[in-house]
């Protein structure tokens, strides 16, 4: 059953080159959403409970990633690139960093404290598993891709 899974996931990857971005995030969420369930091996009941949560928390971990980027470059612009930075905007830039940090870890806790409820330690553990494996994945695919030149 796994390797049927990672078989359509190269396949659906390596099949969505020509469709736009959007579709291509979509696609990465579906897939995302099979190899997890697969991989903790989520019951149908457990299933309906557990993905509004992940999701509520990965789309706010996305969202503070996000932000944090989008400031940091803004930051950088109004300094005329990091080597022009005062040591002021950089501590700033810092702070704001160690601020997205604790945000994140924070979410991190809410999401396996409320996760414990509806799913396993060992669930949980092997969630978290099977996101670095996700992760990893698409990265070699991504890699596999540029050096084909899609």
């Amino acid at each position: 059953m796994k390797k049927l899974i990672y078989i359509l996931l190269i396949l659906l990857i390596a099949t969505n080159t020509v469709v736009g971005q959007k579709k291509n995030r979509q696609n990465i969420k579906l897939l995302k959403t099979a190899f997890i369930t697969d991989a903790i091996a989520l019951k149908p009941v457990e299933a309906e409970k557990f993905w509004p949560i992940y999701n509520l928390y990965t789309n706010k971990i996305q969202e503070l990633k996000f932000n944090l980027e989008n400031s940091k470059t803004q930051e950088f612009k109004n300094s005329g690139g990091i080597n022009n930075m005062s040591e002021t905007n950089a501590q700033e830039v810092l702070n704001q960093y160690l601020l997205y940090e604790k945000e994140v870890y924070e979410a991190k806790i809410n999401m396996i404290k409320e996760l414990s409820t509806i799913i396993s330690a060992h669930q949980i553990v092997k969630l978290q598993k099977a996101e670095r494996d996700f992760n990893k994945r698409m990265l070699q695919e991504y890699g596999r891709r540029k050096r084909m030149g899609q």
